[in-house]
């Protein structure tokens, strides 16, 4: 897969949140090893984000949301079914390992703990 990140589509997850609608998270990482961009330093949580944005979700880079030093990505709750389809279909043909969301994102919190 070969889609890139629409930093310019990301939408505002703080203004979702005080709107009374509460983003739905689906990955973290230590914002303190977030790229230039704010994106996590991984290329396959790069391509996802890049692939729900590509296929119509509307994506969230969230910044200290819920835990502090911690960024997310995080889309609408109304979207959280489609996202899940979204992750099992790309862990069933092999694109991404089986729990990737929360073995990958339990790895880039590991880098993060080994730097500081």
């Amino acid at each position: 897969m070969t889609v890139s990140v629409n930093i310019g589509a990301l939408f505002d997850a703080d203004a979702l949140h005080d709107s009374g609608e509460c983003p739905w998270t689906i990955f973290a990482y230590p914002t303190d090893i977030a790229d230039s961009r704010g994106l996590a330093p991984d290329d396959d949580a790069q391509m996802l984000l890049a692939e729900l944005q590509s296929r119509g979700i509307s994506m969230s880079l969230w910044v200290n949301g819920i835990t502090e030093n911690t960024t997310f990505f995080a889309c609408r709750y109304v979207d959280r079914d489609r996202v899940n389809a979204i992750v099992n279909e790309l862990e069933n043909l092999g694109i991404l390992d089986e729990n990737f969301l929360s073995t990958r994102s339990d790895y880039v919190f590991s880098l993060g703990n080994s730097s500081t």
